[in-house]
């Protein structure tokens, strides 16, 4: 049920890494925490979490109804998480209502970073954090190869980034919101044996160019997207084009 990547340090793939990025949520929850996962897909971390830290409440948003309905059944018995449909642009919380927020893999997709910023600083009380685990360009990104970039491009595009984050010009962006960077730790290696798996799976139908041409008219156009990304991802993030962080942000305490 995890959407996001495996992190394997190791450097060999294992399933137990998709409980990874819940772990690091965990290990900047406090006792009494108030938690929002922002685009929590199918519930795979919202009930991991919930179903660890009873005495904390857990509430997940996502867009898309299917994920929600999902994540409702996924979490069925767990009194404190709370599913439901939002927006990370628009939230449908007051000001200072929580005191942990996190987000996997999916403030990528932000079409407006600067407002999206801005409304998980506002829900967020005096004191508490975000938590950041994503993939960002990084700041050499301009000067890399043009056919680097170009893959660079492609995978965004088929993942569906809405604008493209460049590490360093993020971070500005999120000072600028008013959001203090308290640890920034770099896990890229330990995502490149997922990706390396996804991409010997994209393999075996790219290596056939006449059913690959085939399936363009019979398969969704989202499975092929998504058979480019996979294809083309380890190569960006070996190339020096891609970087996968976890940042702690913290909004400071109120005078």
């Amino acid at each position: 049920g995890a959407m996001h990547r495996a992190l394997n340090p190791d450097g060999k793939f294992s399933r137990d890494g998709y409980g990874a990025q819940a772990r690091l949520v965990a290990a900047v929850l406090a006792p009494s925490d108030r938690v929002l996962e922002l685009a929590m897909g199918n519930g795979f971390n919202l009930q991991w979490l919930a179903s660890r830290y009873p005495d904390n409440s857990f509430t997940g948003i996502d867009l898309v109804d299917l994920h929600v309905r999902q994540a409702l059944k996924n979490t069925t018995g767990l009194l404190n998480a709370h599913p439901t449909r939002g927006s990370f642009q628009e939230l449908p919380f007051a000001d200072s209502s929580f005191e942990l927020l996190f987000v996997i893999e999916s403030l990528c997709h932000a079409t407006d970073m600067e407002l999206a910023l801005r409304e998980t600083f506002r829900v967020t009380a005096p004191g508490g954090k975000l938590l950041v685990i994503d993939g960002w360009q990084t700041p050499d990104f301009a000067g890399l190869d043009p056919v680097v970039r170009r893959a660079a491009a492609l995978v965004e595009k088929s993942m569906a980034v809405g604008v493209p984050s460049r590490l360093d010009i993020w971070r500005s962006q999120a000072r600028a919101a008013g959001w203090k960077i308290e640890s920034e730790t770099d896990h890229t290696t330990s995502i490149i044996p997922n990706l390396l798996r996804f991409a010997g799976l994209a393999e075996r139908y790219l290596s056939h160019p006449r059913l690959a041409r085939l399936s363009l008219h019979l398969l969704p156009k989202r499975l092929l997207m998504n058979a480019v990304a996979a294809y083309l991802m380890p190569l960006c993030v070996q190339a020096g084009a891609d970087t996968y962080r976890a940042i702690t942000l913290t909004k400071p305490e109120e005078d």
